[in-house]
This record gives C-alpha cells, sequence and structure tokens, in this order.
C-alpha cells in the first residue's frame, strides 16, 4: 500500500499521573517495512497564533520515531530495552534528550484489521500503537510516559 488514507487520531497520554487526550486529523500509510502516520497540531492549544507542528511517526517492529517540525522541532526514538538520545528545540530552548522505552507495540482493534496483519504491520484500520518511557535530560529523569496513538478511518459528515 503506498498511498495515504485520512484518518482521526486520538492521542492519550499519561505523564506522571496526569491523563491528557487530542484528537487530529492526519494520514497513514505503509511503505517498505514501516507504518508512517503524519498530523498537525497547534503548538501551543491556548494560543492559535503560536503556529503548527507538523508530525511524522514512523512504525517498524521495536522501533517507533517521531519527528517534528514547526515551531517545536524535535527528534525521539523509542527501541525498547535501549536507552536512545533525541533532541527538542524551540525559539526559547534547545536540549538533548534521551528515551528510555519499556513498552512498544502495536495492535489491531478489530477482528477484521488483525487478519489483516503483514509481518507485525497493520494494512487495514483501526489499530492502536502504544508505548511507554522515562525521559531524561541531562542525565536526570524529567518524566515518565505512557502514550496511545489510536488510528480509525476519517469519519466523513
Amino acid at each position: 500500500m503506498g498511498e495515504s488514507n485520512k484518518v482521526r487520531i486520538t492521542l492519550e497520554s499519561v505523564q506522571d499521573g496526569s491523563s491528557y487526550s487530542h484528537s487530529y486529523e492526519g494520514e497513514w500509510f505503509r511503505k517498505a517495512k514501516s507504518v508512517f502516520i503524519r498530523y498537525s497540531e497547534p503548538a501551543d492549544e491556548g494560543n492559535p497564533k503560536a503556529g503548527d507542528v507538523r508530525t511524522l511517526l514512523r512504525y517498524r517492529p521495536e522501533e517507533l520515531s517521531i519527528m517534528r517540525r514547526g515551531v517545536i522541532e524535535s527528534e525521539q526514538l523509542f527501541t525498547p530495552g535501549i536507552r536512545r538520545t533525541g533532541y527538542y528545540r524551540t525559539p526559547m530552548t534547545s536540549f538533548s534528550l534521551e528515551t528510555d522505552t519499556s513498552l512498544l507495540a502495536l495492535e489491531a482493534d478489530s477482528a477484521a484489521a488483525e487478519a489483516a496483519m503483514d509481518a507485525g504491520l497493520p494494512s487495514q484500520l483501526p489499530f492502536t500503537i502504544e508505548w511507554q518511557y522515562e525521559m531524561h535530560v541531562s542525565d536526570q529523569m524529567s518524566g515518565r510516559f505512557h502514550i496511545r496513538l489510536h488510528i480509525q478511518e476519517e469519519q466523513y459528515s
């Protein structure tokens, strides 16, 4: 599957016990042995003039990378059992970070989607990518995160 498909993305995040949920419109596609998910999000939910951030996720079994471009630029890499280096930059600050991932999984959310899995990658919707990690900045643990990214077909009204 090389073409992209419009999707509704629900991002659920738990950071040190505090929960957040956001919904975005985006697209997903498969290329080679990876699944890509692309969407835009506001840099600051409370300030529409802050600009947008374009986010691209690349999932392949045992690895997830997230690249953000715009007012905020960052790269993070998640590989279970391996501490990976990344960065975070805004006009006001810049720092290196490390992620220590304890869980990375992709689950089909229906029997039909489960049957359509190919080499651990979905070929149809819906599906969920879930990961848990600790973030370290300057060798100090700065937070524990549990993220669920639910991808489903965009509903048109």
